[in-house]
């Protein structure tokens, strides 16, 4: 696809009808309390998608013509950014899964990683070697033991091939602001790195709210580790909790069950404790293959019936589609290799590659050990997600779900509108791929001229 733009190519595609209009995606005018309400009950035309530290992949536009260029399966937005963030919004999607740690001074930085090297040009900015994620070494200094004020702040964003963007770190409160700032109707996934952070952004987020009003600690989802809070009385007893219950604040919670708590707690009987208060709405049960840990809590929500005692009814997974891209022979790959020997197909019996901080990159499969019952990581599985039965998947690629979601007829997203709205179906202008030199929103994304 060398020389060719992705916007011309889109245009092209959907001129001669072979990309139809709602494939692309539109800004949705979705009521976020219903989009809350997809995630307690289950609907048999409706997979609820939530965009895995915003939209930064291309893949829609190559899965539906069956190209596989993976140098092209990122847009080259940085992650947890506000242009991410906005650009998942413009593409109709209906849920952002984020990531928050705390620093050193208190505030809540997006970043994934516990380090600032992979997603910072940190290493820049202080003159030392630039981290690199291929090989594990250069500066990463971590989060919690670094200041926002005068440091983090100051600090620019990469995007996946390590190109350095305008945008710098931003914070919980500012990502909210944004959303009320653009008028944007989605829902974020809290995904707290530090149990740490918790409380304090239950504070920060207590004033704000969206441009409809709804307070953001209404939709803003607290999706905790369950070891953190393995029953409701331990989470309950939480003193920003009880300031909830005082103050009329419905909050959204969703316990994360991962297969090594079965070592360390009764998950089962955590779940169903959960599943009797009207603040959880779900769970997210990381089961990594059939039969595995953990597979008695996704059989026992199968069971749920519509009108009995139980507050929700579904269940959510990571899809994990890896984390590489072409190698730096591709003008989108800014990061140096070095002796790193890269793999010839990013996936190797059906595994994908993953970084780890300050380590090399391995094979999912290579570290799954006994949370799998023959070896392999499920979770890069489409179709086995969704035979599983989960009723919401956190993605890289919520293009290419949706589409392959509505070609099963899964993806009736009139559940989550607002009264009185229709879907939109709006032309290729009023997309996220509308040409961002027009779009003032844009501004910190790169324009690939050229290296499409």
């Amino acid at each position: 696809m060398v020389g060719i733009r992705v916007q011309t190519l889109i245009s092209l595609l959907l001129v001669l009808g072979i990309l139809p209009l709602t494939a692309i995606g539109a800004r949705q005018p979705y009521d976020v309390r219903k989009v809350i309400q997809a995630f307690r009950q289950p609907h048999e035309d409706l997979v609820v998608l939530c965009a895995h530290r915003g939209l930064r992949a291309l893949v829609l536009l190559f899965f539906l013509c069956n190209l596989n260029d993976d140098s092209t399966r990122w847009n080259g937005t940085t992650e947890n950014s506000r242009d991410a963030y906005f650009r998942a919004s413009e593409a109709g999607v209906e849920c952002i899964e984020t990531d928050i740690h705390i620093s050193l001074d208190g505030y809540l930085p997006m970043i994934h990683d516990t380090g600032l090297g992979r997603e910072t040009d940190v290493g820049e900015a202080t003159g030392r070697a630039a981290y690199n994620p291929f090989t594990g070494k250069g500066y990463n200094p971590s989060v919690n033991n670094s200041t926002f004020k005068g440091f983090i702040e100051h600090l620019h964003l990469r995007d996946e091939g390590g190109r350095v963007h305008d945008e710098t770190v931003p914070t919980l409160p500012q990502i909210v602001q944004s959303i009320y700032d653009s008028g944007t109707n989605v829902v974020l996934q809290l995904d707290f790195k530090d149990e740490e952070a918790v409380e304090p952004a239950y504070w920060q987020l207590k004033n704000l709210t969206n441009a409809a009003g709804v307070p953001a600690n209404e939709w803003c989802i607290y999706k905790l580790q369950a070891t953190w809070y393995r029953t409701p009385e331990e989470f309950e007893a939480l003193p920003w909790v009880q300031d909830a219950f005082v103050s009329g604040i419905q909050l959204a919670f969703i316990p994360v069950y991962n297969p090594n708590d079965e070592v360390h707690f009764d998950t089962l009987a955590s779940l169903q404790g959960f599943l009797k208060t009207n603040y959880t709405i779900s769970a997210e049960i990381e089961l990594y293959s059939p039969n595995g840990p953990l597979q008695a809590l996704q059989d026992h929500v199968a069971t749920l019936q519509p009108g009995g005692n139980s507050m929700f009814r579904t269940s959510g997974i990571f899809y994990a589609i890896g984390d590489f891209v072409t190698p730096t022979t591709a003008r989108r790959t800014f990061f140096d290799t070095a002796n790193y020997t890269l793999p010839a197909d990013e996936r190797v019996n059906n595994s994908v590659f993953v970084f780890r901080e300050n380590r090399a990159p391995v094979l999912l499969d290579s570290i799954v050990g006994n949370m799998s019952t023959d070896g392999h990581d499920y979770r890069s599985n489409f179709d086995w997600i969704l035979k599983t039965g989960f009723d919401w998947v956190i993605t890289d690629t919520p293009d290419e779900w949706d589409v392959r979601l509505r070609g099963q007829g899964k993806r009736n997203i009139k559940h989550m509108l607002a009264d009185g709205q229709k879907e939109a179906d709006q032309a290729l202008v009023s997309s996220w791929y509308k040409n961002k030199k027009r779009n003032s929103d844009r501004r910190h994304a790169r324009d690939f001229e050229g290296t499409a």
